[in-house]
């Protein structure tokens, strides 16, 4: 009886989490269920898989995701001048805010004129990045997929792209669409309908054909973080700023993700590749190596020297005679010697 009640708990929980149709690409499909369970859509005779939200997994089910990043502002203009020269607006502007704002495909997509715009037309300094609530059924602060609060510096870049958006997109009135989705599509079959994650991706596959590699959304923010990295390469503070900018909660995370840590362990192959190359295979010599000795010291012995040592650096600071630096030197090494176990 109890497992009875249970299957029908259970049946009436999947009933409420599974949506019963689902829109894609401007048509509508009835959602099915595999064989675990994982809510699906038949489109042309393939099975395209449906995430949490019941929309359409921009990685499907055996796909290979693309984990490059954009590699450097040459590449970047390259995608950008392809969209300009085929006087793709909509993906102008959406590729310029995803690369210099570091934001989801799907944060940029829930982006309205007046995240950005004041109703006079003047531009705002910062976007509040909102995300639909379906509980509250309005727009609240947060990242669609972490919910974490974020707030951004609108820049130069942004403003101007936005100007250049506008020069060639003269029907945006802010009377009437100040409410509007910015990337609600203007023309074509599916005007008025927000531009979808598969229609961006499909865009820069084909804006990316003149690169070496492949490129995505993710491609853009991951090529942020790349290019924030060398052009501060000597702040020690970059780092922490651009887990801020992710909101990543380590720095091995973000090592990751912007592809440092990959790169470190192709050098790290590389480098013991052509080792064994050399040693192994082509069978030279292997050079001697010195273990160098270890001391071991007493935490508070080794405390009680080292103010010592200072104290009597300090006592020398104003001599210049090279042979009794050398003297105390010599002298400091040794005593080092008789505190070691």
């Amino acid at each position: 009886m109890l497992a009875i009640q249970m299957e029908n708990i259970s049946s009436k929980e999947n009933q409420n989490i599974q949506p019963k149709t689902c829109e894609y690409k401007g048509l509508t499909y009835f959602v099915l269920t595999d064989m675990n369970g994982r809510c699906f859509i038949n489109v042309d005779g393939k099975k395209k898989y449906l995430d949490k939200n019941g929309c359409v997994c921009n990685k499907q089910k055996g796909t290979k995701s693309i984990k490059t990043a954009i590699e450097n502002f040459e590449d970047m203009k390259k995608v950008q001048d392809y969209f300009i020269e085929n006087k793709q607006w909509n993906f102008y502007l959406l590729f310029t805010l995803n690369i210099n704002t570091g934001r989801r495909i799907e944060d940029l997509r829930q982006a309205k004129w007046s995240d950005f715009f004041f109703k006079n037309g003047n531009m705002k300094k910062y976007w509040d990045v909102q995300r639909f609530d379906k509980e509250t059924d309005t727009r609240v602060s947060g990242e669609k997929k972490t919910h974490k609060v974020k707030e951004l510096y609108i820049n130069t870049a942004i403003q101007e792209a936005f100007k250049i958006f506008l020069e060639n997109e003269k029907s945006i009135d802010f009377n009437y669409d100040y409410e509007e989705p910015i990337f609600k599509q203007l023309h074509g079959t599916h005007r008025g309908k927000v531009v979808s994650q598969e229609g961006y991706r499909q865009a820069l596959i084909k804006a990316g054909e003149c690169l070496d590699y492949d490129v995505r959304s993710h491609s853009m923010r991951r090529g942020m973080g790349k290019m924030m990295m060398e052009l501060h390469p000597n702040d020690n503070k970059a780092k922490s700023v651009l887990m801020e900018l992710y909101n990543h909660s380590s720095e091995k995370m973000t090592n990751k993700y912007i592809g440092e840590t990959a790169k470190l362990e192709q050098e790290y192959l590389e480098d013991f590749g052509e080792k064994y190359k050399k040693y192994v295979m082509d069978g030279e010599e292997i050079p001697f190596l010195v273990k160098k000795p270890v001391s071991v010291y007493d935490n508070a012995e080794l405390r009680d020297y080292m103010l010592c040592a200072f104290g009597k650096i300090l006592d020398v600071k104003d001599e210049t005679d090279p042979i009794k630096l050398m003297k105390l030197y010599n002298e400091l090494l040794d005593g080092l010697e008789t505190i070691a176990k």
